[in-house]
C-alpha cells in the first residue's frame, strides 16, 4: 500500500501526528549508534572510526557540510552491503532502540494518538532503511526519511537519495507526499530542534519536546506548547 493510499484509507480521521524521531521520541540521535552498533558485527569497520572522528570534527568547523559527514560514515561502514543485509542489521537496532532508546513521554503521546485513530507520520532525517522498521513497531502509519542510494545489484552506495530531510526539506517531503494533508487534517507537529521550525510553524498546533536552548526561545515567541517527555505528564 502505497504512503497516498494510506492517507485516503484513514481520511475520516481527524488529525494527523507528525513525530520527529531523533531527541524527540528518542532520548539521543539514532544515526551514530546505528553506524556504531553494525560496525561492533564487523570489528574491522573499526578501523573506520577515526577517519569518521575526523569528518566530524571538519563538520564542527563548517570545512564539510552535514550531509557529506553522514555519506561518508555510511559509506564506510555500510557501503556495498546488499539491501537484506542492511535490512537486517536494521530490524536488530530498531528492537533496541525500542527497548531502551525512547523517552517515556513520547511512548504515552504515541499511544494517546493510536488510541484516537489519529493518522500517524514519523519524519525523520534519519535514513528510511531503519526508521521504517522503528515506525512499524511504534505503530505509525507511514515514515518520511531520508532516502540511501541502491545500485543496480541492490547494494547500498553510501550516498543519500535526493536531499536530507531536515529542515525545509522534511516538510517539503511530507508536502509531496501528502498534499493535501493539512486541508484534510488538523495537523500537530512534534520536534525537539529549531531546524523544524518549517514544519512546526506549517502545522495546525505545534508541541516543543524536550527543546534545544534555540527552539524553546522560538517556542515561546511563537506561542508553541513546551512539554518535558522524560517524564510522562
Amino acid at each position: 500500500m502505497t504512503s497516498t493510499e494510506v492517507l485516503y484509507k484513514c481520511e475520516p480521521m481527524h488529525t494527523a501526528a507528525i513525530f520527529d524521531l531523533d531527541g524527540t521520541i528518542t532520548k539521543w540521535g539514532t544515526y551514530t549508534p546505528f553506524i556504531i552498533f553494525v560496525a561492533r558485527q564487523c570489528p574491522p569497520k573499526f578501523f573506520y572510526a577515526l577517519p569518521i572522528i575526523i569528518a566530524a570534527i571538519l563538520y564542527k568547523l563548517r570545512l564539510v557540510t552535514r550531509d557529506r559527514v553522514k555519506e561518508f560514515m555510511l559509506r564506510a561502514v555500510l557501503g556495498g552491503i546488499q539491501r537484506s543485509e542492511v535490512s537486517a542489521h536494521a530490524a536488530t537496532f530498531s528492537k533496541r532502540c525500542v527497548r531502551k532508546g525512547l523517552r517515556p513521554g513520547a511512548m504515552h503521546a504515541i499511544a494517546r494518538h493510536r488510541a484516537a485513530g489519529d493518522f500517524l507520520v514519523l519524519a525523520t532525517a534519519s535514513f528510511d532503511f531503519y526508521a521504517k522498521f522503528i515506525g512499524e513497531k511504534l505503530g505509525f502509519d507511514t515514515v518520511v526519511g531520508t532516502e540511501a542510494e541502491w545500485d543496480a545489484q541492490d547494494r547500498l552506495s553510501g550516498k543519500i537519495a535526493g536531499n536530507n530531510c531536515r529542515g525545509h526539506e522534511k516538510l517539503r517531503k511530507i508536502m509531496q507526499v501528502f498534499p493535501d494533508l493539512r486541508e484534510k487534517f488538523h495537523v500537530v507537529a512534534y520536534s525537539d530542534h529549531h531546524v523544524d521550525m518549517p514544519l512546526l510553524r506549517w502545522a495546525h498546533r505545534a508541541v516543543a519536546v524536550n527543546p534545544s536552548g534555540r527552539l524553546r526561545s522560538c517556542a515561546a515567541r511563537e506561542g508553541f506548547c513546551i512539554v518535558d517527555w522524560n517524564k510522562i505528564s
